[in-house]
């Protein structure tokens, strides 16, 4: 059973099904099909769309509080366009185990590896990783360790830490000060599954996309959403270093964003990319906020696929 402030639901699926009849989307979640992989005792619920077992797999993360398949526009063109896509719910988010918003980058991390291992059995080795906003960061992070990966495609990333981490945050000064109390004293072991509320650590009300008005909107109504951060998941975003320096990645990296994003400034961006000395690319799309993963799939989608054909030239996709 689901449930949502006015209604209850057999199933997942039914209440997908309502949302899309109510709100007008078209059910891109009918061409996926429910898996499940195991991380740390944890059972993942993964997304899958199967185009055929020799061609490429893209492994997709999605960002802070929300899940897979609120991406699954995106997932379903790409899946079209030739590639097998798997999209995971993080543990504590979306469909997945664990409790809701209390998690560590490196146990996401995790997750993520579980599920390339996945797409490698399932599939073949030809994998590329995916992430929007937290979940770019996450692709960042497995571009400077697993070196299985073909690629990591980042909307947005970040080095969590760096001093200008901070800024990323909805409060820069208070985030500032709370890192530093957790990271020095007992805090984080004395509270550290104490909640915040998502909206407190993001600006999500500045962030609007179709059919639900805003992000807020949308993780305040959506039974799926996470609508609280743990303390230990703060302290995770604030002091996880990257397996390597930056200038030592060596896995083909691509990043875009939006130059309205008003969670990321271009300028960090760019700062990050610049230390890149591998294979990289980056786009920055004028007038689009931090929801063009969702809000302007059309436009970011060419350059998403010249970028994967870069990678798997045609004679070599399938």
């Amino acid at each position: 059973m689901i449930s949502t402030k006015n209604k209850t639901f057999a199933n997942v699926n039914e209440y997908f099904d309502y949302m899309a009849d109510t709100l007008g989307y078209p059910p891109y979640h009918h061409y996926f099909k429910s898996e499940t992989v195991m991380s740390d005792g944890l059972k993942i619920h993964v997304d899958v769309y199967e185009y055929d077992k020799k061609a490429p797999t893209i492994v997709f993360v999605p960002g802070t509080a929300i899940y897979a398949l609120c991406y699954a526009e995106m997932l379903f063109k790409l899946g079209e366009s030739g590639y097998n896509v798997i999209g995971l719910d993080p543990r504590g988010h979306g469909q997945s185990e664990g409790p809701r918003g209390d998690y560590t980058i490196p146990e996401l991390i995790r997750d993520v590896e579980a599920t390339i291992d996945f797409a490698i059995k399932r599939f073949n080795k030809k994998v590329s990783l995916m992430g929007s906003s937290q979940g770019g960061i996450i692709s960042f992070y497995l571009a400077a360790k697993d070196e299985r990966l073909d690629s990591v495609i980042c909307q947005n990333f970040a080095d969590l830490i760096g001093e200008e981490t901070t800024k990323l945050t909805r409060h820069p000064v208070l985030f500032k000060y709370l890192r530093m109390l957790i990271g020095n004293s007992k805090a984080s072991d004395l509270i550290p599954n104490a909640m915040i509320p998502m909206s407190a650590y993001i600006d999500l009300d500045s962030i609007q996309v179709r059919y639900f008005g805003s992000i807020r909107q949308f993780v305040d109504n959506d039974p799926l959403a996470v609508k609280n951060i743990s303390v230990r998941a703060l302290q995770s975003l604030g002091q996880t270093a990257m397996d390597k320096p930056i200038e030592k990645i060596k896995v083909p990296v691509m990043v875009f964003q939006g130059d309205a994003d008003t969670i990321f400034p271009v300028a960090y961006t760019k700062k990050l990319y610049d230390r890149l000395t591998c294979k990289k690319k980056m786009t920055i799309y004028p007038k689009m906020s931090h929801a063009l993963m969702s809000e302007n799939v059309d436009e970011i989608l060419p350059d998403v696929l010249e970028w994967l054909h870069e990678i798997y030239p045609a004679k070599e996709k399938h």
